[in-house]
């Protein structure tokens, strides 16, 4: 039986609180049309954990993006994932995120603010498919806005790379070689001495290890630069 084009929320709540326009729970990034991009504080950007163009309705999702570039818990995500309704009105949450094997659908508001009226019933609804809903405060996210940008250079050469597929296997085990026989290195030790036209693909599998952590470096207060510490992980 093809199924159907609405899943429907069941239990206490009405028939009507929510109901799911895509089959099957897969995530699809919603298309932002034209005017809400002038009316909204819009953002667009190439991501790794989401290999396209991801968009971005304000500077909180922007910023989280970027954030669960860096977490090492999140293996993928995908912004305004699907088309639904609550209680009888169009909803696109902000973002679906894959963390630890876990699904969270998750809405980013100011203050962590959202209505009950909705949080109720696409709690329950998402909870009978083992997915996890929750709403994040804006101000949380931008407590780690340094740590976000600090990331934003280094996801735009992966996302590039990525979509050029370019390969650097043989670099990276080089260099993650390298920093696990030592206690630490400098960003600096380990790219040597060749002229920078040359190193672009050392800096390329350096990126990726560290965004993959099989190295480490402490992006939190300062970016990325040649004497940044970095080491492997155990």
């Amino acid at each position: 039986m093809a199924p159907s084009r609405f899943v429907k929320q069941p239990g206490p709540l009405s028939s009507h609180s929510v109901r799911f326009s895509q089959n099957l729970l897969v995530p699809a990034q919603q298309p932002t049309r034209l005017k809400l991009t002038k009316r909204t504080d819009f953002y667009e950007q190439r991501c790794v954990k989401y290999p396209d163009r991801a968009c971005f309705h304000c500077y909180a999702e922007f910023i989280h993006a970027l954030l669960l570039e860096a977490d090492p818990s999140v293996t993928s995500f995908v912004p305004q994932p699907y088309q639904m309704e609550v209680n009888r009105k169009p909803y696109v949450p902000d973002i679906y995120v894959v963390r630890d094997s876990r699904i969270e659908v998750l809405e980013l508001k100011p203050r962590g603010q959202f209505d009950p009226k909705k949080a109720g019933p696409l709690s329950a609804f998402f909870d009978q498919y083992g997915m996890h809903f929750d709403v994040i405060a804006n101000e949380a996210v931008f407590e780690q806005e340094s740590l976000a940008l600090h990331w934003l250079p280094i996801v735009q050469v992966l996302a590039q790379a990525h979509y050029q597929g370019l390969d650097t296997d043989e670099a990276e085990q080089r260099l993650f070689d390298a920093a696990r026989d030592e206690t630490a290195m400098t960003v600096g030790d380990l790219l040597g001495d060749a002229p920078r036209e040359e190193r672009y693909w050392t800096e390329l599998a350096l990126y990726r290890l560290l965004h993959r952590h099989d190295l480490h470096c402490d992006l939190s207060d300062a970016s990325l630069d040649y004497d940044t510490e970095v080491t492997a992980w155990s």
